[in-house]
């Protein structure tokens, strides 16, 4: 499974429209979770897109000092939007692996899992709920049996079928949301 065929890739002038949106809304230079909000105009009363982007915000903010600076915010656009797939992958591994064990649990699993899940829900057919969801991936990705999912499961699962890639990467689609959303910060 190509790049291409994994998600539609934005062209580098989206990006650096997004990056000038980062400078435009914070001059600092130290963008905050709600600033970042503002940029993709995500309301406090969508839950779902409320969890997904602060996960990607924390998820991005290597420093841990609940900012993006300029660096990790392009980090994070060119990985999410432009990265390949093995890269994307691995950036979703680490948000799944909470407590940073290498290993994924079924409560890691299914705490995103239904994140994802009410965001896929408009616009997939999804006739599972988010248990079965997860029942199913460690059905087919937890090779040994053993509850978790190391990182070669996972990468390894994600890669050979398709429907576990669609559950376990976490860009749902995030060329088509940034360009949903584009058009809010103009």
């Amino acid at each position: 499974m190509g790049q291409a065929e994994s998600h539609n890739e934005m062209d580098l002038e989206q990006i650096q429209e997004l990056c000038m949106a980062f400078m435009k809304e914070c001059p600092s230079g130290a963008l905050h979770l709600h600033e970042l909000k503002r940029i993709f105009g995500i309301p406090a009363s969508c839950e779902e897109e409320t969890l997904y982007i602060e996960t990607v915000f924390h998820s991005f903010d290597t420093n841990r000092d609940n900012t993006l600076d300029f660096m990790e915010y392009t980090a994070a656009l060119h990985l999410i939007l432009r990265g390949n797939l093995e890269d994307r992958l691995k950036w979703s591994f680490k948000i799944y692996d909470k407590d940073g064990n290498g290993k994924l649990d079924r409560q890691e699993v299914k705490n995103l899992i239904r994140i994802i899940y009410k965001i896929k829900i408009h616009t997939t057919a999804i006739n599972m709920t988010p248990n079965e969801v997860c029942d199913r991936i460690f059905e087919l990705v937890d090779q040994n049996h053993d509850g978790q999912i190391s990182f070669t499961e996972f990468m390894e699962g994600a890669q050979k079928d398709e429907w576990v890639m669609n559950m376990l990467k976490l860009d749902v689609n995030a060329s088509g949301w940034v360009m949903q959303n584009c058009v809010k910060m103009t």
